[in-house]
């Protein structure tokens, strides 16, 4: 199979404010993938022939991601997100867009968060209030909006599908009284650099992650 030939270069374009229609359009899309291994398993493998994705595949102070299938044309970005590291779960935080995501394996406790000081700009843990908590289990899907806040303490072996839309805002925002310390940041690709939030994945880095996949049958 070849991506070219696949339902995902029809997808319609989700650059517009109209919320319900972008989450029903992003969870279709999500469902659809979850339930195609043989298609899911070529968009991990097609990663490691488009340096394009590879490099916007990217070892985080949250967790790993690879960046599946982009399509700037309809304004949306699909990833598989793996690896989460549980001690820096714990970070209230927004996003630059509205998002969509799929559970495959291991689940977590889910917070979207109220804000008490207005829906604009920075945030402490004190501006914020809990307001739902669910607890999400393989085969869950959810959408948000990007002004809302939220915090996903997943399990070790969580692995999820997201799909993200254009960006609505000029930078995303966490109670930085929270952040992980620098210590807990990802190791540099380069020995001598400086350790970072977030970088690209290396090739070996992305080939742990593959097999990673491949182990816990997520792909073929």
């Amino acid at each position: 199979m070849k991506i070219a030939d696949s339902w995902l270069t029809r997808v319609p374009c989700l650059d517009t404010p109209d919320l319900t229609y972008v989450q029903h359009v992003s969870c279709s899309i999500l469902e659809r993938i979850a339930a195609d291994r043989n298609l899911l398993t070529t968009l991990v493998d097609e990663v490691l022939s488009n340096p394009d994705r590879l490099a916007a595949s990217r070892v985080t102070l949250l967790l790993n991601r690879l960046s599946l299938w982009e399509a700037p044309d309809r304004s949306f970005e699909l990833r598989l997100n793996m690896n989460p590291r549980p001690e820096n779960q714990i970070v209230p935080h927004d996003h630059c867009y509205a998002f969509a995501t799929h559970i495959l394996a291991g689940g977590y406790v889910h917070v979207v968060r109220r804000r008490t000081d207005g829906w604009k700009g920075s945030f402490t843990g004190a501006d914020l209030q809990p307001a739902i908590v669910t607890l999400e289990r393989p085969g869950s899907t959810y959408a948000l909006d990007h002004s809302m806040v939220h915090q996903a303490v997943m399990a070790p072996d969580t692995v999820t599908l997201f799909i993200r839309g254009p960006r609505r805002k000029q930078r995303s925002h966490a109670a930085d009284e929270l952040m992980p310390s620098r210590q807990s940041w990802p190791e540099p690709a380069v020995p001598g650099d400086e350790p970072a939030e977030s970088r690209s994945a290396t090739l070996d880095e992305f080939l742990i992650m593959r097999r990673y996949l491949r182990d816990r049958r997520i792909i073929n």
